[in-house]
């Protein structure tokens, strides 16, 4: 048990995820605005610190089950809150659990977001790639794993 006027170590690990989450969204709005400026550098910057931040996380959420289990808790959401509700800290525990569970959900839609804005250039760039193999609208062939292919028959622009 945590000296009067210290940190419950769930806390400590709580406040951890949450400023990683935190920084893990402020990666996606980096992302999103290099997306916009097609900022490559940028980008190549953004997946190594979300790569980062997601390691972190995983690690932050073994850390969690850890301080659970000790307790005798599981780390189920039911478990998890029961054993906020029976800590001293517990409305600080679960203040910050909402904290992460919101900064999760944001983290969840910035990305979804952000693949459909890449989504969509890949898709143009497929197009682009099309009209210079003389090739008309978007391939309709398809590859043995399901998607879709060009005809890589055909000569490619420049050669003769």
């Amino acid at each position: 048990m945590p000296v009067e006027g210290t940190q419950h170590p769930l806390e400590t690990v709580l406040l951890q995820e949450v400023e990683c989450t935190g920084q893990l969204l402020a990666c996606l709005d980096t992302e999103r605005s290099a997306l916009a400026k097609r900022d490559l550098e940028t980008l190549g910057k953004t997946t190594e610190a979300k790569l980062q931040h997601t390691r972190q996380l995983e690690q932050l959420e073994q850390q969690r089950a850890a301080l659970l289990d000790e307790l005798g808790f599981a780390s189920d959401a039911d478990s998890q809150q029961f054993c906020f509700d029976s800590l001293p800290c517990g409305a600080s525990l679960t203040r910050l659990w909402q904290e992460i569970l919101d900064n999760t959900r944001a983290c969840r839609t910035h990305n979804l977001s952000n693949g459909g804005v890449l989504e969509s250039s890949r898709q143009h760039v497929e197009q682009a790639l099309c009209i210079l193999r003389g090739q008309s609208g978007t391939p309709s062939l398809y590859d043995t794993s399901g998607g879709t292919a060009t005809n890589l028959g055909q000569r490619e622009l420049g050669k003769v």
